[in-house]
């Protein structure tokens, strides 16, 4: 049961994260903090509404029926030591950050294999909230097994941590693409995230493949 709350609770939060952000990106005082102009979008409203509610549609049901068949897989309850909850998300982060730069690097980008599939998501030069969603339905299921997948490898974790992970995936990915680079802090972090997405965004093969951290990037010589 908990781990539907959850779910709940990352797509209300996500939801609520793209509103906040289409009326931070509309407003006068935020005119300086957007990172590329894009006046073309390069991708039809129509076919991108379209994808928005595929997507959507996609990622609950991928989500919920995970939950329902593998729950015990990813969770546990009861009481637990303090310490173990930002050490499950530290190590799912890590690992997740790295799965998903492998598959972003590779087959999505270098390979043949999945390109097409990911071309859908680069058919905007300069992503913005929305484009979180403009996605090939693959991809979606992709990054979201890369997710639980991480979630399983370290054995499951608690309630609170999956909480956090899950919450915090569902409102960085609208971040990600927000095309704001916020300035002040507590946000400039996540400003941060998005100049860097949007430069892997612009220069398509150019680098810049993890999600959440640098570490892959570093490693292998592909951070901008």
């Amino acid at each position: 049961m908990e781990i539907f709350i959850i779910l709940f609770l990352g797509y209300t939060a996500s939801y609520l994260t793209f509103r906040g952000l289409k009326l931070a990106f509309n407003s006068p005082a935020m005119k300086d903090s957007i990172i590329s102009e894009d006046p073309e979008r390069g991708v039809d409203g129509a076919a991108l509404q379209r994808s928005v509610k595929l997507n959507s549609a996609v990622s609950v049901g991928f989500m919920f029926g995970c939950a329902l068949f593998f729950s015990d897989f990813l969770l546990y309850t009861g009481d637990v030591a303090l310490w173990r909850i930002p050490l499950e998300i530290v190590m799912v982060v890590i690992i997740y950050d790295f799965v998903y730069y492998g598959v972003h690097r590779y087959p999505f980008h270098e390979w043949k294999i999945l390109r097409s599939v990911h071309e859908v998501h680069h058919k905007t030069r300069h992503p913005r909230g929305v484009d979180s969603l403009l996605l090939h339905p693959l991809e979606t299921c992709l990054g979201l097994g890369a997710f639980l997948a991480s979630v399983a490898v370290v054995g499951g974790v608690h309630v609170l941590s999956f909480a956090v992970l899950f919450i915090g995936y569902t409102v960085l990915n609208v971040i990600n693409h927000a095309g704001l680079n916020f300035q002040r802090f507590p946000l400039r972090t996540m400003g941060w995230l998005a100049v860097k997405h949007d430069k892997h965004h612009r220069r398509d093969l150019a680098g810049n493949y993890a999600f959440l951290t640098t570490i892959p990037d570093t490693l292998f010589g592909t951070a901008e």
